[in-house]
């Protein structure tokens, strides 16, 4: 058993208006994931541009009283925590401020209100802010995996701004705990015990090894990290970053700080394509085994056209196939270039 990148074309013949009628063939390119094996779309990029959407006047007013977040609002509008779990009710570093959410996502899961300022646009965002904050939600699952032992998967997720699903302007994160795996936590795993049962080795080992020898995806290394283009994305991009850690316990500041530099350094490509929004989440297996690796998985996320439609469709949701307008490999050359010193 190897790994395997595997991809199918197809074309679709048609009479194309634009260039006078001519007889064409659009290639759509389905990839399978290397790991689970699930597919995904890489299909005709008209080449519009990305127009980011600028939330200023929508920050002046939610901003303030109107926002849980803001500084005069998050000790007194937020709940609280059992003190069994946390003695102050919520835990703090820096800016940050750790608190239950109201409408739980999980059988554990804290909300983390990242920094003061309500509206933070990509180029404001500093390394500290997003150490804080992930260092913080860190020491918050220390202290549920010591009181609740059956726990067994967790993930910080991040969403930000509106076309990524982010309900509140004001920057927060969420993390999730539970002995329950979301349908990716549990795909995964299964992939990778079943990958490392018949090669004896550690798949997201081998598949930086493969990668690096390829030399098609790699996208570079910030200290502790190594980042990558998914051969078959879940979006129309997707960035993976593998840990030096295989667990929970293995995780040190310095990787939440080589996390917040490779971050910053993603916003600035953002930035250049016109991109505001994106999705994170970082997958932990709180306990050590030899099949996985802490990893991060970065997907930006836009409107498109002048209806600002959503870039997500039936394919993703009803038929579980992403659809991916750039070629990953384009992609990777473009992006590595802000990881060289």
């Amino acid at each position: 058993m190897t790994i395997q990148f595997t991809a199918h074309e197809e074309f679709f013949t048609f009479h194309d208006p634009m260039q006078n009628g001519k007889l064409i063939d659009r290639k759509t390119e389905i990839r399978k994931d290397p790991l689970t094996g699930e597919t995904s779309r890489i299909i005709f990029d008209p080449g519009a541009p990305f127009v980011p959407t600028d939330y200023t006047e929508l920050a002046k007013e939610t901003a303030g009283i109107k926002c849980p977040f803001c500084p005069e609002n998050v000790h007194s509008f937020t709940p609280t925590f059992p003190k069994a779990l946390i003695e102050e009710g919520r835990l703090t570093q820096g800016e940050a401020v750790v608190f239950p959410n109201l409408f739980p996502y999980s059988k554990h899961n804290a909300v983390i209100r990242m920094t003061d300022q309500h509206y933070v646009k990509l180029e404001e965002f500093a390394c500290s802010i997003i150490t804080d904050a992930f260092s913080v939600a860190y020491d918050y699952l220390k202290k549920v995996k010591a009181q609740d032992p059956k726990t067994t998967f967790a993930s910080i997720n991040w969403n930000y701004l509106p076309p990524s699903g982010g309900s509140i302007l004001h920057p927060h994160i969420h993390v999730l705990a539970s002995e329950r795996p979301t349908n990716y936590q549990a795909t995964a795993l299964a992939a990778a015990q079943q990958f490392y049962e018949v090669n004896d080795r550690n798949f997201y080992d081998e598949l930086l090894k493969l990668e690096r020898e390829l030399d098609e995806r790699v996208i570079g290394t910030e200290g502790t990290i190594d980042w990558l283009h998914a051969f078959a994305p879940k979006s129309h991009s997707d960035f993976i970053g593998v840990f030096n850690a295989s667990s929970f316990d293995e995780i040190t500041e310095k990787n939440w700080q080589d996390l917040a530099q490779s971050v910053i350094k993603f916003f600035r490509y953002f930035e250049q394509i016109g991109i505001a929004s994106f999705n994170l989440a970082l997958f932990t297996p709180l306990s050590p085994n030899g099949a996985e690796r802490v990893h991060v998985r970065l997907v930006p996320r836009m409107t498109i056209g002048g209806l600002q439609t959503s870039d997500m469709n039936v394919f993703n949701f009803l038929h579980s196939e992403p659809l991916c307008l750039k070629v990953p490999e384009q992609t990777t050359q473009e992006v590595a270039k802000y990881f060289i010193e």
